[in-house]
């Protein structure tokens, strides 16, 4: 079962240093952008319908809420997805950190 086992210990063998690239925040600003701006937009046209509301009007809306929503997709996804430069930092061995011994 594990229940009388000795806990593992987990030795530090390197680090792990991520460094974002351009893109991702190039992507980010895009979702922003895109994401207010399409809701200003949306909420305008919206609030702008008087009288009555046909089958081509809600059609209309439809197809522009749903390119919206994918370009929210489309840039959402692409920021989370943007690769990072992973770079692995392993310690040397004779570094004892920030000690300095003196006579």
């Amino acid at each position: 079962m594990g229940l009388f086992k000795r806990r593992l210990r987990w030795v530090e063998s390197f680090r792990l240093q991520a460094h974002a690239g351009g893109g991702r925040a190039f992507l980010t600003v895009l979702f922003w952008i895109w994401g207010l701006g399409g809701f200003v937009l949306n909420g305008a046209s919206l609030a702008g319908l008087s009288g009555s509301i046909g089958i081509g009007t809600s059609s209309y809306m439809s197809a522009v809420n749903l390119f919206w929503i994918g370009g929210m997709l489309l840039f959402g996804l692409g920021a989370l997805l943007a690769t990072n430069d992973f770079s692995a930092v392993k310690p040397a061995e004779d570094d004892v950190g920030d000690v300095r011994i003196t006579r």
